[in-house]
């Protein structure tokens, strides 16, 4: 993923120059410049210098509705346009725009700040435009950068080749390595990362060597590192671990089903999904002694090799219980902690015992009583509220598994 996008939007953002007469062209970096105390400028060329006014370094600028200056050390104010061909050592104040070709100090825009090089703070109304930068941006719509080293803030977007500090953004970040932390309202996308993200929708990234968390959806190529989300899809898990509801990794992916028999599930079937070091487990079961219940659950696990016919399965898994006929619920569920191992008969199969210990929480029904989980008796239980009831207990489960 090279993140073609950041070269795309850079150039139409950049396009929208020429209807501000703000043309890369004119910029002259190396020119010898004479020292002038003050300029004050109508529209170019109608200034205090003419059009002569390029070829002066002034320590004050004032343009009331656009001009142009050599450079800038001090302070410059326009009621619409700044144009400074070389550089601006100070601050620089635009009614919509400033344009420079180095910036060492702070620029106001109400749309748009554009440097080639930028040690300092830029806000801008809509963007920022910087291939080098070295300090802090703040854009309600989008700061678009070569390489920033310090922090971009962003109404919409944040779009930087590479990134080595921390990037804010309400809708996107886009950049192509990251070294730090991006934090999206929606959505990060990175080619490489190598430290932090948060997005509350989606990362994507080609490599992950950091954190990355999304509130709903992680796409890597590789993962170095750590991610959590709702869905995450993986490439190769080089090292760490992917944590997820629904956790897919292309190679290497864990795949289990196992028909299970146990005091608090009578029967059930799971299906387990993810990495061997971590895996989601869904099921679902059926009681059929004293209380009749159906219970779904959720829960997450580990899967170790012991020897090469043994694997050690530590697991945790909430299960939920309803009546048959799903009316009059009481809220009821369990937690087990179960300690799982199993004895492979080939490849593809396997036995497997798992004992566990349990909390439990349930209502009460009219009678002051909770559903009946269990033939086991629980060896701790207590009513609070007189109307809630929770207990602490062992279970028991054996089954068949196939990978």
């Amino acid at each position: 993923m090279k993140l073609k996008t950041v070269s795309q939007l850079t150039a139409i953002i950049l396009t929208a120059q020429t209807m501000s007469g703000l043309s890369a062209q004119e910029v002259q970096p190396n020119r010898e410049l004479q020292i002038f105390p003050m300029q004050f400028s109508f529209v170019y060329p109608i200034t205090t210098q003419g059009a002569q006014t390029v070829n002066y370094r002034y320590n004050f600028s004032f343009n009331l509705l656009s001009g142009k200056a050599g450079a800038v050390t001090g302070v410059e104010f326009g009621g619409l346009f700044n144009q400074v061909q070389q550089d601006v050592t100070g601050m620089q104040f635009g009614g919509l725009a400033n344009k420079t070709n180095s910036l060492v100090g702070i620029q106001f825009a109400g749309l748009r700040n554009v440097s080639k090089i930028a040690r300092g703070i830029q806000f801008g109304g809509l963007a920022n435009i910087s291939s080098d930068n070295t300090g802090l941006q703040f854009a309600g719509l989008t700061n678009i950068n070569e390489s920033l080293l310090g922090l971009q803030f962003a109404g919409i977007a944040n779009i930087s080749k590479k990134v080595t500090g921390a990037q804010f953004a309400g809708i996107t970040n886009l950049s192509e390595y990251t070294h730090g932390a991006q934090f999206s309202g929606i959505a990060n996308l990175t080619a490489k990362s190598d430290g932090f993200q948060i997005a509350g929708v989606a990362n994507i990234a080609e490599e992950v060597s950091g954190a990355s968390i999304s509130g709903i959806y992680n796409r890597t190529g590789t993962l170095r590192g750590f991610q959590l989300g709702i869905v995450n899809v993986i490439d190769t898990i080089e090292s760490g671990v992917s944590m997820a509801i629904v956790n897919i990794v292309k190679k290497g992916f864990y795949n289990e089903w196992a028909l299970t028999f146990a005091d608090y599930q009578n029967v059930g079937l799971a299906y387990k999904m993810g990495i061997q070091k971590f895996y989601t487990i869904f099921t679902a079961g059926a009681n059929f002694m004293e209380d009749q219940l159906w219970m779904f659950g959720i829960g997450f696990g580990n899967c170790t090799p012991l020897n090469s016919r043994i694997d050690f399965q530590p697991e945790v898994v909430t299960y939920n219980y309803y009546p048959n006929n799903f009316k009059n619920n009481l809220w009821t569920f369990s937690t087990h902690l179960k300690l799982g191992f199993i004895f492979k008969l080939n490849e593809k199969w396997g036995i497997m015992i798992a004992p566990s210990v349990y909390q439990l929480n349930s209502n009460l029904n009219d009678s002051g009583l909770p559903y009946k989980t269990s033939p086991i008796k629980e060896f701790h239980s207590y009513i609070h509220d007189e109307k809630d009831f929770s207990s602490l207990g062992v279970g028991i489960s054996v089954g068949l598994v196939w990978r």
